[in-house]
């Protein structure tokens, strides 16, 4: 799990290596139009030469007509060598994957909007690594796999509520703010999709622009349990970086190991989120409150209730798509 600031400096690495590419793909092309056309060479000469002295022109305020009239003159001769070759004007200039920001990573003196866009696929790759599932849509969650039958203990149809359910959490995702949307438990039993649920949230956060982290809770708690008398570990970096993202998916709550250390560690997680006011989703197959205030203590038990529940009806779904 990467922190926000290791994301931007991968993306930043990416968007210029793209640049390098773009710019030795142009060299290369360069050297072998010259080859093919000779006077190319004294044609960007030229130009080079020519724009220089309207440079010149301009910064030392004499009149600039007759030196941009060269220069327009040398770029007409160098463009009409290209066509005369099979080539496009801009045969010899760089082509950078970002129009906007010609692959420096910065326009005006702001990121890039390209930049943006490779941290939200560096996230997205780094939870799909993580999950046991790839991010996808709410559209791949079909209703055929909940029973068309009557739930006796909650008196609804199962696949009708799951619809409803399904649409709320969607709605959830297309409406997300890290500053106003409130925090959820996806409860029930194994295999009925609640982290399928909570990835397509996901996918759909991270289309928006902001940044979603996705931990499994028992890998999660264990590495900060592993690092914890270890100088060099990441404990510190780890809590931080799922405390203050803008939306943390916690997926798997009852899987891990309890411990006093961890009780520690999950209520300042919880803690600390809702204290900034940051929405988190947890999944559990927990579906007994008393159980969960039993396993997590009651003062966790009181922060979790601040969560609103979407709790998940059905049969496994993993038996009936594992028989088509």
């Amino acid at each position: 799990m990467r922190t926000k600031n290791e994301l931007y400096q991968e993306a930043m690495r990416t968007v210029a290596a793209r640049r390098q590419m773009a710019r030795a793909r142009a060299e290369d092309a360069r050297a072998e139009a010259e080859a093919a056309v000779p006077a190319l060479r004294h044609a960007e000469d030229e130009v080079r030469v020519r724009g220089l002295r309207c440079a010149l022109a301009g910064a030392s305020g004499k009149d600039r007509t007759e030196a941009a009239a060269a220069l327009a003159d040398a770029r007409q001769k160098l463009t009409a060598l290209l066509a005369a070759s099979g080539r496009p004007a801009d045969a010899l200039e760089p082509k950078f994957s970002c129009k906007l920001c010609q692959d420096t990573g910065t326009v005006n003196g702001r990121t890039c909007s390209c930049v943006h866009k490779v941290m939200q696929q560096l996230r997205r790759q780094e939870i799909e690594q993580l999950s046991s599932l790839s991010i996808s849509s709410f559209d791949t969650m079909e209703l055929r796999y909940y029973p068309n039958t009557m739930d006796a203990q909650n008196g609804v149809n199962v696949r009708a509520y799951m619809g409803r359910l399904l649409d709320g959490l969607k709605q959830y995702a297309e409406d997300f703010s890290p500053t106003e949307s409130e925090s959820l438990m996806l409860i029930g039993n194994a295999g009925l999709g609640k982290t399928h649920a909570a990835l397509a949230i996901a996918g759909l956060v991270l289309e928006q622009g902001h940044d979603v982290i996705y931990v499994s809770s028992p890998d999660f708690f264990g590495k900060i349990e592993a690092s914890r008398f270890d100088p060099s570990g990441d404990a510190d970096t780890l809590l931080r970086t799922a405390s203050t993202a803008d939306l943390l998916i916690l997926d798997d709550l009852g899987t891990e190991f309890v411990t006093p250390y961890f009780i520690t560690v999950f209520y300042s997680l919880l803690n600390n989120r809702l204290g900034a006011g940051l929405p988190t989703i947890i999944t559990t197959n927990i579906t007994d409150g008393a159980l969960l205030e039993k396993r997590y203590t009651e003062k966790i038990s009181s922060r979790l209730s601040a969560f609103i529940p979407f709790r998940f009806l059905g049969e496994d779904i993993r038996p009936q798509k594992a028989a088509e």
